[in-house]
């Protein structure tokens, strides 16, 4: 489970960084980390796989030993683009920075820019639509086409099609974290108070939230720990399309970009947030997260007094529920060993690795997937989970593995946000909410800063 806004810590990453913290990696294996091509052929007909990275991941790790256990005619090299060298020994790595971020962002897309670069790439944080409108990654749905061994109907194939860039899939999610409101039932019934998710928009959740305050009282708030920071990058993860989209044209100097800014910032100005820091979870009506395991899920569904949401949108429509993908991998074109690469993509969906304990979020294995929902609901009937909230009958534990089921099968829009666009909306939005600059100031500043990026 992940909370945003707990902590202090997370909104200055926030704030600095703006990352997401699911920067799926490993640790360097064989050579230096860093930026450099390495000759790809090997003795024999031995090949290597190059994989690069942002910073440690075990679950990748562990994936290629076992896939090179399996394929001896194969090796994975993983590299690892560290603004400063990672700490060796005690099990210990360090935490991505900022300064992390843009060396990798920065690295990595010059390399494949310039047809170079390694075979498999982490595509969080890099220009996903830049990179295929300039052809520099595989559809990865022509080598599912032409693998016999490779049904995709045993996958959660909307959560592929929501990973896609126009009609082809250039970054495969390996698993997916899913982003839901969780709400207080206990208040919102007291509060007498009914919630459409399937059209409410964040106009209607300021005002849901002022009545939940004047009935339940002042001293609660729709969230605690969610600063504008925070809500700014919900509003745009849930609306990149319409403001970054797919032929290249930029919308933040629009009434849709600096109507997000005005309602942000009048929910700090009305009261229903506070940019204060607190660890009085009680006062909070509802709380963003994300559900990232189906025995975490398990356990958050045990408690009654909570209740999950889809959570709000600008115009009360959405493609599905939102989430976000964790090892999300692409082909560089380039790569002379497409084949091997796809073999390890292929390794990284299979029953073997999706049921791996290293492995974070929903297993995209449809099959995977269900079985550790059913397991996690038998060891929430039985008593054997840990830290369940209340006790749970077995067709009443049942009953919520099947509601997250449909969850997933209902999963459809995917949360991402190209690193260097939301360094920009940051930067200049802080100027907003201090009252530095006006809204319409703002967007245009923001709209020729990225227009001036994506050109680049």
């Amino acid at each position: 489970m992940k909370i945003k806004g707990l902590l202090v810590m997370l909104i200055m990453l926030m704030v600095t960084s703006a990352c997401s913290g699911n920067n799926g990696g490993s640790l360097p294996v064989g050579g230096e980390s860093g930026g450099t091509d390495k000759p790809q052929a090997q003795a024999g007909n031995k090949k290597t796989v190059v994989i690069a990275v942002q910073g440690s991941n075990p679950f990748l790790e562990a994936a290629a030993e076992q896939f090179e256990q399996e394929h001896d005619d194969i090796d994975i090299e993983i590299k690892s683009y560290m603004a400063m060298p990672e700490a060796s020994g005690g099990g210990m790595s360090a935490a991505i920075s900022q300064a992390d971020i843009e060396k990798y962002v920065q690295t990595v897309t010059t390399q494949i820019m310039a047809g170079k670069g390694s075979d498999l790439i982490l595509m969080e944080n890099l220009p996903l639509s830049k990179l295929v409108e300039k052809k520099v990654l595989v559809n990865l749905y022509d080598w599912m086409e032409k693998d016999s061994s490779f049904a995709r109907s045993d996958y959660y194939e909307n959560v592929f099609k929501a990973a896609q860039d126009g009609d082809g899939l250039y970054a495969l999610p390996i698993a997916v974290n899913i982003d839901v409101i969780q709400g207080r039932a206990d208040l919102l019934e007291k509060a007498g108070i009914e919630i459409d998710e399937g059209t409410w928009t964040w106009e209607q959740f300021k005002a849901i939230s002022k009545k939940a305050k004047e009935q339940i009282g002042q001293e609660y708030y729709a969230f605690i720990n969610v600063f504008p920071l925070n809500l700014l990058i919900s509003y745009m993860e849930d609306n990149y399309a319409e403001l970054v989209q797919p032929n290249g044209k930029v919308n933040f100097d629009s009434d849709l970009f600096r109507e997000m800014m005005r309602q942000i910032k009048s929910m700090y100005d009305e009261n229903v947030l506070q940019a204060e820091f607190t660890y009085d979870y009680d006062k909070a009506i509802f709380s963003q997260m994300t559900l990232s395991s189906p025995e975490e899920t398990m356990r958050l569904m045990s408690a009654d007094k909570y209740q999950f949401f889809k959570g709000p949108t600008s115009k009360g429509e959405s493609s599905g529920i939102p989430y976000r993908s964790w090892v999300n991998l692409g082909l560089n074109s380039k790569s002379k060993v497409q084949q091997e690469a796809w073999a390890f993509l292929k390794f990284l969906l299979s029953e073997q690795i999706q049921q791996s304990p290293a492995l974070s979020g929903f297993p995209v294995n449809k099959k995977i997937a269900e079985k550790r929902l059913d397991d996690a609901a038998a060891k929430l009937a039985s008593g054997q989970l840990e830290y369940a909230f209340d006790a749970v009958e077995p067709a009443a534990a049942k009953k919520k593995a099947e509601e997250v089921k449909k969850l997933l099968e209902h999963t459809g829009a995917k949360l991402s946000l190209d690193f260097k666009v939301q360094s920009i909306a940051i930067e200049e939005f802080n100027a907003y909410m201090s009252g530095q600059k006006s809204a319409e100031e703002v967007s245009k500043l923001i709209q020729n800063r990225v227009t001036t990026y994506l050109n680049e």
